[in-house]
């Protein structure tokens, strides 16, 4: 009897078992255990994630009253954060890849998951922020159970981003680039979901900051919370928007908006390192070859000081001695 295929299927058998059991033995290494409470807020945290857990309690309350301000409305019972040490278990935890991401707000269950590994104290990626603007997608979601009404994806990320502040410093690359070559999102694709590829997100990112920056500066900084009022009044955020807006077609005045306001130079500073470089080397080519046309020029000229003008063949001789006699002539 053959007993290989048998001893393949042990050996199989006993990888497999291996790698379930480091996979459970990662699991359970970020299993939430430690918990913190305080007012309106639950903190989950590993072990080893103290630090961060208490950092979540002295940021909460600023964080909760920034959406109160923002919004209008914040959460109406106690907020769960949950904090993770490692990518493995943030993504785990929500189940599904997100590289780009610092946090997830679950609104319909008023909890927070954030990656602490990927987290800094201060800056574009500080947890205050990403705490803030975690509050303002719970707060939202508040605001959607309490009317029945849906609000736009675009309009929802682009609040809680444009008020968390990202703090950048240079114009929004993909949104001018894409202004420019007119295939910005229409915004009803971007009501439900953001695209998955990565420059293509950055894109729905920027283009949702960027309306809701032209809504509060067309229309006050009181804008989203007039929106809010409206949909408590009954309205569906369409309607609100409309409202508000006094009917004018609002995609339209915001792209003609961005248009205006990112001018000729903001598109030249796309230009990237590469492309400087290969335009650099077609004028070194260029400066070469006229240099080049130059020094042939000087030594032809050198050699005819030394050594005469070259002798010409017959048929030029003749040539020459028309034009001379035509020249008497005239």
């Amino acid at each position: 009897m053959n007993t290989r295929p048998r001893t393949t299927r042990s050996l199989l058998q006993i990888v497999l078992a291996a790698a379930f059991a480091a996979a459970a033995a990662a699991a359970l290494a970020e299993d939430l255990t430690q918990s913190l409470q305080a007012e309106g807020l639950l903190v989950w945290y590993a072990r080893g994630s103290a630090k961060w857990a208490q950092l979540a309690a002295e940021a909460f309350p600023d964080a909760n009253k920034f959406a109160l301000d923002t919004v209008g409305i914040t959460a109406n019972r106690t907020v769960s954060v949950h904090l993770y040490a490692t990518t493995d278990g943030y993504e785990g935890a929500i189940n599904h890849s997100m590289p780009d991401t610092l946090g997830v707000a679950i609104p319909s269950s008023n909890t927070i998951v954030i990656d602490c590994s990927r987290a800094d104290l201060r800056g574009p990626n500080g947890f205050l922020l990403t705490l803030r603007h975690e509050m303002i997608h719970i707060a939202i979601g508040r605001v959607e159970a309490r009317t029945g009404h849906r609000v736009p994806l675009w309009f929802n990320e682009g609040v809680a981003t444009c008020y968390a502040h990202r703090l950048r410093e240079d114009d929004p690359t993909e949104l001018v680039l894409a202004s420019y070559l007119d295939s910005l999102f229409p915004l009803k694709d971007l009501e439900h979901s953001f695209p998955a590829a990565r420059m293509l997100r950055e894109l729905a990112y920027q283009q949702a900051e960027s309306t809701v920056q032209f809504l509060l500066e067309r229309f006050g900084k009181d804008a989203v919370r007039q929106i809010v009022r409206r949909m408590e009044d009954g309205a569906s955020f369409d309607g609100a928007l409309s409202d508000l807006t006094g009917g004018m077609d609002f995609e339209a005045a915001w792209k003609k908006h961005i248009a205006g306001r990112y001018h000729f130079l903001s598109f030249l500073n796309l230009v990237s390192l590469f492309t400087v470089a290969a335009l650099l080397a077609i004028l070194a080519y260029v400066i070469y070859r006229f240099r080049r046309h130059r020094i042939r020029r000087e030594w032809a000229e050198e050699e005819r000081m030394l050594y005469g003008p070259e002798e010409e063949d017959d048929d030029s001789a003749d040539e020459s001695a028309e034009e001379d006699d035509e020249g008497d002539r005239w």
